[in-house]
C-alpha cells in the first residue's frame, strides 16, 4: 500500500510540484495582503453557499414528490440567506470564516500528524508531520486571537499554511526522486 503511494507520488511528482509552487505562491501573496487575502476568502465562502444553496433549491424542486421535499427546500433556503448575508456583510462574514478556518485548519493539522505517523517508516514522513503540527498550531492561534485578529489573522494564517503545505508538496516529491535515483 505504502509502496503504491509512493510510486504514485513518483510517477506524478510534476504534478505535486507544480501544486506545491502554486500554493507556495498563493501563500506568499495572502501574507504580503493579509486584510485582501482575508475579504478573498470571505467572499469565496459567502458564494459558495450562495450558489450551493440555488443548486440545492433546484434539486428540491426537480425531486418534490419525494420524501423530504420541504427538507430539501428549508436547506437550500438557508444556505441562499447564508450566503446572501456573508456577501453584504463582508466582515461579519470574516469573523464567522475565521473560525471555521481555525476549525479547519487545526482538522487539518490533526490529521497531517496522524497522517504522517502512519507513513512512519518511509523517507521523508518528517515534512509532513512538520506541516500537521505547524496547522494544529496556527488553529490554536486563530481562536486565541478570535476576534480581535480577524480583520488580518484569516488572511495570514491561511497564508502561513498554504505556504507550509506548498513546500512539503515540493520538498517530497523531490526527495523521493533522489531515493529512487540512489535505489535506496
Amino acid at each position: 500500500m505504502k509502496t503504491d503511494v509512493m510510486r504514485e507520488i513518483r510517477q506524478n511528482s510534476g504534478w505535486f510540484i507544480a501544486l506545491g509552487i502554486v500554493m507556495l505562491i498563493l501563500g506568499i501573496a495572502a501574507i504580503v495582503e493579509p486584510l485582501m487575502a482575508t475579504v478573498a476568502v470571505a467572499r469565496v465562502f459567502s458564494w459558495i453557499f450562495l450558489i450551493a444553496g440555488i443548486i440545492r433549491i433546484i434539486y428540491a424542486v426537480q425531486s418534490r414528490s419525494d420524501r423530504g421535499f420541504w427538507l430539501k427546500l428549508a436547506i437550500g433556503i438557508l444556505y441562499v440567506t447564508t450566503g446572501i448575508i456573508l456577501l453584504s456583510n463582508v466582515f461579519g462574514a470574516a469573523l464567522t470564516l475565521t473560525v471555521a478556518f481555525g476549525a479547519v485548519i487545526l482538522g487539518q493539522g490533526i490529521l497531517e500528524v496522524i497522517a504522517a505517523f502512519k507513513a512512519r517508516p518511509d523517507p521523508n514522513w518528517v515534512w509532513t508531520l512538520v506541516s500537521g503540527l505547524l496547522a494544529i498550531v496556527l488553529g490554536i492561534l486563530i481562536f486565541y486571537q478570535w476576534p480581535f485578529g480577524a480583520a488580518w489573522l484569516l488572511g495570514v494564517f491561511v497564508g502561513v499554511n498554504l505556504m507550509f503545505t506548498g513546500v512539503w508538496m515540493i520538498v517530497i516529491p523531490l526527495l523521493l526522486r533522489r531515493t529512487h535515483r540512489a535505489g535506496i
